[in-house]
């Protein structure tokens, strides 16, 4: 897996419709130093070590799909 640098951590109110009221934080990060990217969790389990957890899980995720080439 390339280099992940994260950019920024910003906790906004959830926009999910079962956590109204409740705050989420938006996590930007960059991969390679090239590409950005942003996902978002419940700021109640936003913790370094489950940031780092969501984003290697959301790259492994991104990683089996990049590249592929299909026909509509």
């Amino acid at each position: 897996m390339p280099e992940i640098e994260i950019l920024d951590v910003v906790e906004i109110f959830s926009p999910q419709p079962g956590r109204i009221g409740k705050k989420d934080v938006m996590v930007t990060y960059t991969v390679g130093g090239v590409r950005r990217y942003v996902v978002t969790m419940p700021a109640e389990d936003a913790s370094e070590a489950k940031i780092v957890e969501h984003i290697k899980k959301v790259e492994a995720e991104r990683q089996k799909v990049v590249g592929k080439k299909f026909t509509i």
